[in-house]
């Protein structure tokens, strides 16, 4: 299976940024811009739906590591959503990265 170009559609209503496809090298400043205009500058509570992700390498979980800290510092959450058994799920567990599963 080829990986699939990385994409994120945001729904306003509930927060919430579902990321699909690759989160590569090239993609990984893509995904931190993401994060961080929808969070408000990492200022508000976000919803990140990583259950379609296809590839997930340690450049994506420092994104989200350091997206997650930043918001903790301003009083908001990274709420990370996984399927169970996606990709992401399989990666942040390994990582002991806070989720929760769809």
């Amino acid at each position: 299976m080829l990986d699939r170009p990385f994409s994120a559609d945001y729904d306003e209503q509930s927060r919430t940024v579902r990321v699909s496809g690759t989160i590569d090298e090239l993609a990984g400043p893509r995904f931190r811009d993401v994060l961080q205009k929808y969070s408000k500058d990492f200022a508000e509570t976000l919803v990140v739906d990583l259950s379609d992700v296809d590839f997930m390498p340690s450049l994506a979980i420092g994104v989200l590591a350091t997206a997650h800290k930043n918001m903790r510092n301003a009083g908001a959450e990274l709420d990370l959503v996984a399927e169970d058994g996606s990709v992401a799920q399989r990666v942040l567990h390994v990582c002991a990265m806070p989720y929760r599963t769809a």
